[in-house]
């Protein structure tokens, strides 16, 4: 079997001793899943991961941006570009792809004590693990993992021909398999909540009698996420092995990240960027001791990793591919430049090499080695790199221009589809009144076709949305007006008074460096009735 390639997902119970039997019990995996991955734990019991892949093939860098955080979460969710990756080489429908898994479900007041045999109470319970510290999950996830490897050690994910291990998420990982990661679309990843709001009860529980009624709740009684993830926003919040940071990876290190609400947030306040700083310990001031903090709205979920460097090919092959991936697309991930128009990233990668020159130039001179010809060379270098950006600049005008036109032509057909609905509804009354049935039929076919076209020229318009935002708010006051100039020339005065709309929706994505897909399609479909913006 090729090393780089996970074992089948379905774990067969003769593969195992008596003492390591995966009988896949109910409790365990209430809704099952056909690619549900699957490891025993000692007793029979077994813990149930989904895959979560990133969507970029398989190259030895590749990572998929993303961005955490959403403006609704103030200052500490403020939307902040990251890179995610993989943990093992999968077979993901027709390609390789890199995945990780992640916890199926929070982890169960049964697995946690039949691994740490800590709470005999709780054998059978399936209600989330909770009043649990960080340190006891810790030793739980030490305990486990020692027994995998020691019992069940073919059926673990293995990468480079090393088994994987167990660990808590990041709050990137965390974040990005609640929000549905690769299996969503741009504009659904961009959801405050993984689905749309008026089903939230459908899938977490919260606070209230309309959810939780304020009680903890067992695993897996509602829907999943896109992933098939359950109750990954609400019941408990979950624990992860990030350090908290206000911007996410850069300023001082706190507590532990948890993220998402528990079944005592309100219904407004659940959202897939939702985090919490938690404390390692809790100071007793009456009696001045200290404790290991715990918290009944507190649990976790497990995650299933491996080793970046598990051998020496990997390792040479990494350094191979170092420079091409380092002067390709690594060029967008800095923290500095991760959400900043493309004209400011060149501004920035500009500055640096400018610096370079500098530091370069100066190393000549100390060293008396900077000849006449020499310097000329690096003053020209420092012009070019000038010029470049100066092209960049005119480059991104152009480019802001063409996807305002895409945007105000996809808004303009989404309001001219949406205005059919209404008239072919009044045609199925009268056909249903005339008990003309084939007619009917085709009639209801044809509002199914225009709402799918109404579908994909949203995500069309998200997407122009999203790659406008690329560019300086110069580049993109220019292409409005070059476009109202266009427009007007043509004698579309209609399309003039609705591209207002996209003015708005584009200021909204760049201040927020989110799409709102509902929002904006309620906006364009009922224009012009509210065109008073």
């Amino acid at each position: 079997m090729n090393r780089s390639i996970l074992i089948p997902f379905i774990l067969v119970a003769f593969f195992f001793s008596t003492d390591v039997r995966c009988d896949q019990k109910k409790n365990d995996n209430p809704q099952p899943l056909p690619d549900d991955f699957i490891l025993p734990m000692p007793n029979g019991r077994t813990m149930t991961f989904r895959p979560v892949c990133i969507g970029e093939g398989s190259e030895s860098y590749a990572w998929k941006r993303i961005r955490l955080g959403d403006a609704s979460g103030g200052y500490k969710e403020s939307p902040t570009g990251m890179a995610i990756g993989g943990a093992f080489q999968v077979e993901n429908t027709d390609a390789k792809d890199w995945c990780y898994y992640i916890g199926k479900y929070e982890v169960t007041e049964d697995q946690l004590q039949v691994i740490l045999k800590n709470n005999p109470e709780k054998k059978g319970s399936i209600f989330p693990a909770n009043n649990i510290s960080w340190f006891e999950v810790q030793e739980f996830i030490q305990l486990y993992n020692n027994w995998l490897y020691n019992n069940a050690l073919k059926v673990i994910p293995k990468y480079g021909g090393v088994p994987g291990y167990i660990r808590l998420p990041t709050e990137t990982e965390w974040e990005f398999a609640a929000r549905g990661g690769s299996k969503v679309t741009s504009a659904e990843f961009d959801r405050k909540v993984p689905f749309p709001p008026d089903e939230i009860t459908k899938h977490e529980w919260f606070a209230g009698p309309k959810s939780s009624h304020n009680k903890l709740k067992k695993i897996g009684i509602l829907k999943p996420n896109a992933l098939g993830i359950h109750d990954i926003l609400g019941n408990v919040m979950e624990m992860t092995r990030s350090l908290y940071q206000i911007e996410y990876y850069q300023g001082r290190n706190g507590g532990f990240v948890a993220k998402g609400g528990h079944y005592l947030t309100n219904a407004k306040q659940l959202r897939s960027s939702l985090r919490t700083e938690q404390e390692f310990y809790t100071f007793d001031t009456k009696n001045k001791k200290v404790h290991k903090s715990k918290k009944a709205t507190l649990g976790f979920r497990l995650l299933i990793s491996s080793l970046v460097f598990p051998n020496r090919q990997i390792s040479k092959q990494l350094k191979n591919d170092w420079i091409s991936y380092r002067q390709g697309i690594a060029q967008s991930f800095p923290a500095a430049a991760s959400t900043s128009a493309t004209s400011n990233q060149t501004r920035i990668f500009k500055s640096d090499a400018t610096l370079h020159l500098d530091r370069i130039k100066q190393e000549l001179e100390q060293s008396g080695t900077l000849s006449n010809s020499l310097d000329q060379e690096i003053s020209l270098l420092a012009v070019s790199l000038q010029d470049i950006q100066f092209t960049i600049q005119q480059a991104e005008k152009d480019s802001a221009y063409a996807w305002i036109k895409i945007a105000g032509e996809q808004a303009y057909f989404i309001y001219k589809e949406s205005r059919k609905i209404p008239v072919l509804k009044k045609v199925q009354m009268s056909a249903e009144k005339l008990g003309r049935g084939e007619v009917l039929k085709k009639l209801k076919q044809r509002e199914k076709e225009i709402s799918l076209n109404i579908k994909q020229a949203m995500t069309a318009y998200t997407d122009s949305i999203r790659q406008l935002g690329t560019s300086s708010n110069a580049s993109i006051e220019d292409g409005f007006s070059r476009y109202v100039v266009f427009l007007t020339k043509h004698n579309a005065q209609e399309q003039v008074d609705q591209l207002k709309h996209v003015r708005l929706h584009a200021e909204q994505y760049i201040k927020t460096k989110r799409t709102e897909l509902e929002t904006w399609k309620k906006e364009l479909i009922d224009w012009p009735e509210n065109s008073k913006i």
